[in-house]
């Protein structure tokens, strides 16, 4: 009840006028830039998706890939160093498959 008391009594108008405010501020944070959008979509191609399944399946030439051609790639700091953590997982399960066989 007393944040009620506290609280200013708008008129119509400038009520309005917050609300446009308020709207444009959101629409500022949820909307990401084209350039943004054209690295996702670029990352999405056919050569990316390659390079992806390489870190997968050969990771010592996957990770030499992504870091030899980031640019092309259009990869981010935070996506290369994913896809390095993605091969390096790949690696040491690889070491431990060759352990326990030849144990």
């Amino acid at each position: 009840m007393a944040e009620r008391e506290n609280k200013k009594k708008l008129t119509k108008e400038e009520l309005h006028e917050e609300n446009e405010k308020l709207r444009a501020e959101m629409r500022e944070k949820n909307s990401t830039s084209k350039e943004d959008q054209q690295r996702l979509v670029r990352s999405l191609s056919a050569k990316n998706m390659l390079t992806y399944a390489l870190v997968i399946f050969l990771p010592p030439i996957g990770i030499y890939m992504i870091w030899k051609k980031k640019e092309e790639l259009y990869l981010n700091t935070p996506s290369l160093y994913l896809w390095t953590f993605v091969g390096v997982m790949v690696i040491l399960q690889w070491i431990k498959l060759i352990i326990t066989n030849f144990s």
